[in-house]
């Protein structure tokens, strides 16, 4: 079957329900600009996916990591001995006795959704189906998983993302509980009656989502709830939720639609993170910190460009030689680099001034600002109105892509110095 073209002619949950409907087996490849994405089928059914840009949250090591399942210390060594045998790490954490076989199932299932369901977003696009004669999958661990159920999902949170956005516009946003000493009572199945009701946004009405008393908060809200401290913004949240990115934000937005958290001044966020400053290392774990989680990607992706190496719309042969590199840069320093910016911008609050350097902030706060992949300080500058912190590649040569720009905190008309009028923080192409 030729199946190709644009998503704008024919839409993702179309090309689901097409495939679906007629028991394809093959690989679906989708682009847009720099984001590809493939999605494996065994007759109609969803049995794999994976992404070029892979997103931090949907490492499967990660996602077990936060769920409790695996330790750092079994996930390194099971990383390592992924590295030399080359297997699934999933495979190596169930022979070695780690985790259970239903564990794993479930960390995978919900790693391909969340790939999945965010090419739902996507406006544009190109497609392309290969048809096989069959997939290779582990059917031990993967089940196969029906297009019709996914296709509903996805058009549910199509249509709830735009009330998501209008409460949550940047991800980069801190949030801060309104009352940390309050009481809160989880509603078991909450998350199921909320999911039916619309956001309010009746300024004089910051009931919000649903008719939940003040003292009662849904499962999904609960488990975001804990995150909010003032000084981790949402994306970061997003990584440490065991949710995914959907459900992740969903909560943030009716947390914020109800009234039990708010956005943090700059002021706040320096308070909170010069506290942080204070807190022993150990005790303060991040997704950001932990460049070993790229390890299961590599042997993934390497799978994924395997089985799609005869689909014309993949551009995989050309992204071999490098694809360590480009994806430890992409998934971790970015991440990294915007740590570096805010705690600059902690520093100038603190401070009265910006850091020199990268290399006094880390003198000046010393076990916050991380390293780049290589054990090496970002380079951190000001430059008129923006503030710049760039990465390098294996060599130490600049590279454009790791470029942040953000506007030095006193710039700005907005009537307050940190919500300056412009795209704010930007990735420099």
């Amino acid at each position: 079957m030729a199946l190709e073209g644009t998503l704008r002619d024919f839409s993702f949950a179309d090309i689901l329900q097409l495939i679906s409907l007629q028991r394809k087996t093959g690989v679906l490849t989708l682009r847009a600009e720099e984001n590809l994405v493939t999605v494996s089928f065994q007759d109609g059914c969803i049995v794999g996916a994976s992404t070029l840009n892979q997103h931090t949250e949907d490492m499967i090591g990660l996602i077990l990591l936060k769920r409790g399942e695996v330790t750092e210390a079994e996930l390194e060594g099971a990383l390592r001995r992924q590295e030399e045998t080359l297997q699934r790490l999933g495979r190596i954490l169930i022979d070695h006795h780690v985790v259970a076989v239903e564990t794993v199932r479930v960390a995978l299932h919900q790693q391909i959704l969340q790939i999945v369901y965010r090419v739902f977003r996507w406006s544009d696009g190109e497609y392309h189906f290969s048809q096989e004669t069959d997939i290779d999958y582990d059917r031990d661990l993967l089940q196969p998983m029906a297009a019709d159920s996914i296709i509903m999902e996805g058009a549910r949170m199509t249509d709830e993302w735009p009330f998501i956005d209008q409460r949550i516009p940047d991800r980069d946003v801190v949030f801060r509980k309104v009352d940390p000493s309050r009481r809160l009572e989880v509603v078991e199945g909450g998350d199921d009656f909320v999911g039916d009701l619309e956001f309010s946004f009746d300024s004089e009405d910051s009931g919000g989502s649903g008719s939940l008393p003040d003292d009662q908060i849904t499962e999904n809200q609960m488990e975001v709830y804990p995150h909010i401290n003032g000084r981790d913004s949402v994306n970061e949240i997003i990584l440490e939720s065991t949710l995914i990115e959907f459900e992740t934000c969903k909560a943030i937005a009716e947390l914020f639609d109800r009234g039990l958290i708010r956005e943090a001044t700059q002021e706040e966020i320096a308070r909170e993170m010069r506290r942080g400053v204070d807190m022993p290392r150990s005790q303060r774990w991040s997704p950001a910190s932990l460049p070993w989680l790229a390890v299961p990607f590599l042997v993934l992706l390497g799978f994924a460009l395997m089985i799609v190496n005869r689909n014309p719309a993949n551009p995989g042969f050309t992204l071999r030689e490098d694809v360590w590199d480009r994806y430890v840069l992409q998934s971790v320093s970015w991440i990294s680099l915007d740590r570096v910016s805010r705690q600059a911008e902690t520093a100038f609050y603190l401070d009265g001034v910006y850091p020199e350097s990268a290399d006094q902030l880390m003198k000046d706060y010393p076990g916050t600002v991380p390293l780049d992949p290589w054990d090496r300080p970002y380079r951190l500058v000001t430059r008129g109105e923006k503030l710049l912190v760039t990465g390098s590649d294996r060599s130490g040569q600049p590279i454009q892509s790791l470029i942040l720009s953000r506007h030095l905190a006193w710039e700005g008309t907005g009537g307050r110095a940190d919500r300056p009028d412009g795209p704010g923080v930007q990735l420099v192409p």
